[in-house]
């Protein structure tokens, strides 16, 4: 219980600071709001997408993994880092303000790569059963959004974020462990898997790292744990 009133005695303080800044009081609300709408879009162009026809890779991996359903294994991989970084991230607002168009740029590469490079699933494919993304955006009846997965293109994300060891270890981990699963349940193709820490990285460094969009507007951080966060450290 102490762990927890330190942990939102510490983020009260940091979002009270940040909303002291006008930049940041001005600009949150709408990127967040920008956020969720291109992931809805993005959501609404793979459900209309799903029924393109798309070409079948001969994956040389399936010839060694009898396919199985891990879907509980993925979820559990998948959400135990989505809830970590959320509750490691909500420490840092600016960090925050940053990664949001980070993913916007995940989400719109991703559907630009998965509408030029049209692949269909593997007809040993199990459906994945995820009641998160079936629940927020009917994804369960999405098939052939393949190139590139987005699951490991998250995870991803969240380790680029993140600086205790620690926590990127686990992430490593949660990464690696979903990739091989998706293979596995031939959910996804292999290529799928190793090209998408490689995109994360490039929208990262783009909209994190170099913050091109939001150094123009945001203040240089001066002080106070909300804006102390090294991603070199």
């Amino acid at each position: 219980m102490d762990l927890f009133r330190d942990w939102y005695a510490n983020v009260t303080a940091n979002w009270h600071e940040a909303f002291h800044d006008e930049s940041f009081r001005r600009y949150f609300p709408p990127n967040f709001i920008v956020c969720v709408i291109v992931y809805y879009m993005v959501i609404y162009f793979l459900n209309q997408n799903s029924g393109r026809p798309g070409i079948i890779i001969n994956d040389p991996v399936y010839i060694y993994l009898t396919p199985h359903d891990f879907s509980a294994g993925i979820f559990f991989f998948t959400y135990s880092a989505t809830l970590l970084i959320i509750i490691y991230i909500l420490h840092y607002p600016f960090l925050l303000q940053r990664a949001l168009m980070a993913f916007v740029a995940v989400f719109l590469v991703r559907a630009l790569c998965i509408h030029l490079v049209p692949l269909s699933p593997s007809p040993g494919i199990i459906p994945l059963v995820d009641p998160v993304t079936d629940t927020l955006g009917h994804e369960g009846r999405i098939m052939n959004d393949l190139f590139f997965s987005g699951h490991v293109s998250d995870i991803a994300t969240f380790y680029l974020l993140c600086r205790p060891i620690k926590l990127k270890r686990y992430l490593l981990l949660c990464m690696a462990m979903v990739g091989i699963l998706l293979v596995w349940q031939r959910v996804h193709y292999t290529i799928d898997v190793l090209a998408a820490p490689a995109f994360s990285y490039i929208c990262f460094w783009f909209f994190v790292e170099k913050d091109f969009i939001w150094k123009p507007f945001l203040k240089k951080p001066q002080f106070g744990r909300s804006r102390d966060h090294s991603l070199a450290e």
